[in-house]
């Protein structure tokens, strides 16, 4: 019988542990929004270089608000976003620069 159970016990109580560590390519992110699909993560660390808004959702398709999402400011700073999993069986962090430039960010999904 197939394992129904999508995530242990002590991962179900969001915990602060990670068995996993998956570095990603570098990404570009311009002015329109673009998706990477982080179900089955429990964190995502992002480093980018400028502003950039973002939001998770339930698909890849643009949905994200520049007047109402929240956004991360660029520089030095490693950000932890919790990726939620109420939302539904596939989540996407739907992304966005915010000024003029593309941002370049670097992230790892944990």
């Amino acid at each position: 019988m197939a394992n129904t159970q999508k995530f242990r016990a002590h991962e179900s109580l969001a915990v602060d542990t990670a068995g996993d560590w998956q570095v990603q390519s570098a990404a570009t992110v311009g002015s329109s929004a673009s998706a990477v699909r982080v179900d089955g993560y429990h964190n995502i660390h992002i480093l980018t270089d400028n502003d950039l808004y973002f939001t998770f959702k339930t698909s890849s398709t643009d949905d994200l608000s520049t007047s109402n999402d929240f956004y991360l400011m660029g520089g030095n700073t490693i950000y932890t976003l919790r990726i939620p999993h109420g939302l539904g069986d596939e989540v996407h962090l739907q992304w966005q620069r915010k000024g003029s430039s593309d941002c370049t960010v670097r992230y790892v999904l944990a």
